[in-house]
């Protein structure tokens, strides 16, 4: 078998994995998801007002402006008036609108330092606050619910290696779903127990740049399935001896594969014909 390959293209030496929910994307996630959440609770703790603050009616005498994405925000400044004394408030919130100077706008302050005190902002202008902390549980519940399938996975793995059916396959197709090499699944086709050929799909792998290399459509690269035998659905594709598949290991593949073609070759029965007598002249 005769294999062409251009030794200068990228990811000829990448090694073939599998996709993996490992701990630390699981301690970023966490992370990531515990910042979204401490972000939305600082939010709502800021324009939360105690129940112990008196609230007065205010007035918008000027807006403080900001710039946000390239574009202008505007917060109110609201006046307010306790005991006759005057104060003033920026508001917490900004928005690209500019709100009208001479508007009211309630405020509440406490009562024990007049000058301590917050603009009261409408339901309806804080409920995506809660975006925050909802996404970052999320986030953290996925992340853990993720992680722990993904050990299952490996354990099940484990387990069809030692307990499984083990069939001999070769790839038959590569299956890209996603970008940069991420996501790929290899499809193999094996002889199942019945004697019937069955298609296999390995679970999402990486670093596919040698496979991707081999002519595999007329050239088979041998790779091996492991079946349970109680649940033919439930198996693995062993990408474990396709280290990168570089071209010198898809050799040596190839050429395994031939051997044992004419070891089963040779050792299958051949045909008898049974003799013929041939009689002889008078």
């Amino acid at each position: 078998m005769n294999i062409n390959f251009n030794s200068n293209m990228p990811g000829s030496g990448f090694k073939v994995k599998r996709q993996k929910f490992g701990v630390g994307i699981l301690i970023f996630l966490v992370i990531f998801g515990a910042v979204f959440t401490g972000a939305g609770y600082f939010a709502l703790n800021s324009s939360s007002v105690d129940a112990g603050w008196q609230r007065v009616s205010g007035e918008i005498v000027s807006l403080s402006n900001g710039t946000s994405d390239g574009s202008t925000t505007y917060s109110p400044v609201v006046k307010y008036s306790v005991d006759g004394e005057a104060y003033r408030v920026t508001s917490s919130f900004s928005s690209s609108f500019a709100p009208t100077i001479g508007e009211t706008r309630e405020v509440a302050y406490n009562p024990a330092q007049p000058n301590q005190a917050k603009v009261v902002e409408e339901a309806g202008t804080t409920w995506w606050l809660w975006v925050f902390p909802l996404s970052g549980v999320a986030i953290i519940v996925i992340a853990i619910i993720s992680f722990i399938k993904s050990l299952q996975r490996s354990g099940e793995i484990r387990r069809l290696m030692q307990t499984g059916q083990k069939l001999q396959g070769v790839m038959t197709d590569l299956q890209s779903t996603g970008t940069n090499n991420n996501g790929s699944k290899i499809v193999v086709s094996a002889v199942d127990a019945t004697g019937a050929t069955q298609s296999y799909l390995s679970d999402s792998i990486t670093g596919i740049g040698g496979i991707a290399m081999a002519d595999f459509q007329t050239n088979p690269i041998a790779i091996d399935v492991y079946v349970d035998p109680l649940n033919p659905k439930n198996y693995y594709v062993d990408i474990a001896d396709v280290p990168g598949l570089t071209p010198q290991r898809i050799s040596e593949l190839l050429q395994s594969a031939a051997k044992r073609v004419q070891t089963q070759t040779v050792a299958a029965p051949q045909p008898t014909t049974p003799p013929v007598d041939n009689p002889q002249p008078p």
